[in-house]
C-alpha cells in the first residue's frame, strides 16, 4: 500500500467547484480503461483523485427514506454472493447463518437502490446491495458506482470508493467491504452510506445501514517492538477475535517528519505459516505531540485465527517517508500467545 504515503499530498489538491463532475466522470473512466475485474475497488492512488472531486457539494435528489427490517439471514443465495465477491469474512458469516438480511430502498434519477444484508463482524463490516431500473453500462460492459461512507469523513482513508456490479437476472448487485474506522467498537449502531453516482447518471442513493457487533473476544497484549535507535515504535494494544476475522490493534510512534510512515506487519502462525493479511497499515487515528507522531493502526486477518493456531508471531515494518516503499524498516518480530 506504498500509494498511502503520498495520502496527505493528494488532499491538498483543490478541485475547482465547476469541474467536480468532470473529475469524477474521467476518474471512473480511468479506472474502466484498467480492465478491473467485477467487484474489485480502484487503487488508493485514484481514490485520493476522486475524494478531492467528492468533497463539494452534490447535486440535490429526491431520495425515498429507507425502512428497515431484520432478520437472520438462513439463504443459500446470500452465502454464495459473498463468496462471488470473494470476501471470505462474509461467506465465513453466511456459512454460520449470522449474516443479517435487510431490506431498505432508495430511488434517485429512475434508479432503485437497495441494501439486501450486512454484517459487522470485529472490526470487518460488509454489505450487499442490488440496483434496478434505468442504468447504463459503460464501454466496457461494466456497471459501476461511486460511493462514500461515514458521510465522507477525510480521516478515513477510503470513505470515498467505486465499487463494480455483476449483472443478475433483474438488474444488478454489488459487495462492499470495509472496516470500522474508529478504535472503540460499539455493541449496535448504523454507518452512512451513500451512492451519488451509478452508471452514467448522478444522483443521490442514501442510507444509514444498520449493523449489530457480533460476539467476539478482545485479547490484551501489551508488547512493544522498535528499531535501534528507539524513536520508531510500535506497541502491540489488543487482538480482536471475531467469529470469522482477526484485527490486530497497535500504536506506532515516529518523529515528525516521519508523519506519513506506514506501518506493515507479516505474520505466521504455530506450524511457521504465512497469515493472510487482508487489509494492512489502517491508520483510525493520528496525533502530534512534540516532535512524535503517534498513530493508532489495525491490521485485518479475514479469517478467525484463535482455535486454529496457539500463538501469532508478527513481523513489523515500517514503509519510512521518502524511502523505497518495496524496502521497509524490519523491527524485532514478536509473538502473541492467543490461548490465553
Amino acid at each position: 500500500m506504498k500509494e498511502k504515503l503520498f495520502k496527505e499530498n493528494y488532499e491538498e489538491i483543490e478541485v475547482p467547484k465547476d469541474d467536480v463532475y468532470k473529475a469524477i466522470r474521467n476518474g471512473i473512466q480511468k479506472a474502466n480503461d484498467c480492465n478491473l475485474k467485477q467487484g474489485k475497488i480502484v487503487s488508493r492512488t485514484r481514490k485520493f483523485i476522486i475524494s478531492s472531486a467528492a468533497a463539494v457539494t452534490l447535486l440535490s435528489s429526491s431520495f425515498i427514506v429507507p425502512s428497515a427490517s431484520h432478520v437472520m439471514a438462513d439463504v443459500p443465495l446470500v452465502g454464495k454472493l459473498y463468496s462471488n465477491f470473494n470476501d471470505l469474512v462474509g461467506r465465513e458469516l453466511a456459512s454460520q447463518q449470522l449474516i443479517t438480511q435487510l431490506n431498505e430502498k432508495a430511488s434517485s434519477e429512475g434508479i432503485n437502490v437497495m441494501i439486501t444484508s450486512s454484517y459487522y463482524d470485529g472490526a470487518v463490516l460488509g454489505v450487499t446491495f442490488d440496483v434496478t431500473g434505468d442504468v447504463k453500462e459503460d464501454q466496457n460492459g461494466q456497471l459501476s458506482g461511486l460511493y462514500e461512507i461515514f458521510n465522507g469523513d477525510e480521516t478515513i482513508s477510503e470513505s470515498h470508493e467505486i465499487v463494480y456490479m455483476q449483472q443478475t437476472d433483474n438488474g444488478y448487485t454489488g459487495q462492499i467491504q470495509l472496516h470500522y474506522p474508529e478504535d472503540q467498537l460499539p455493541a449496535d449502531t448504523t454507518f452512512p452510506l451513500e451512492f451519488f453516482k451509478i452508471g452514467e447518471k448522478e444522483g443521490v442513493w442514501k442510507f444509514d445501514v444498520p449493523i449489530k457487533q457480533l460476539p467476539h473476544e478482545v485479547l490484551n497484549v501489551d508488547k512493544e517492538s522498535d528499531n535501534q535507535d528507539g524513536n520508531i515504535r510500535v506497541h502491540f494494544d489488543s487482538i480482536i477475535a471475531g467469529r470469522a476475522s482477526t484485527a490486530i490493534n497497535y500504536t506506532a510512534t515516529f518523529p515528525a517528519t516521519g508523519k506519513n510512515n506506514q506501518v506493515r506487519l507479516e505474520a505466521y502462525d504455530d506450524q511457521g505459516n504465512r497469515v493472510n493479511i487482508s487489509m494492512d497499515g489502517i491508520d483510525l487515528e493520528k496525533t502530534q505531540v512534540n516532535n512524535q507522531v503517534i498513530v493508532k493502526g489495525r491490521s485485518i486477518i479475514p479469517h478467525e485465527l484463535k482455535g486454529e493456531t496457539s500463538y501469532i508471531k508478527i513481523h513489523p515494518k515500517v514503509a519510512l517517508t521518502g524511502k523505497d516503499p518495496n524496502n521497509p524498516l524490519e523491527l524485532k518480530s514478536i509473538k502473541i500467545n492467543l490461548n490465553k
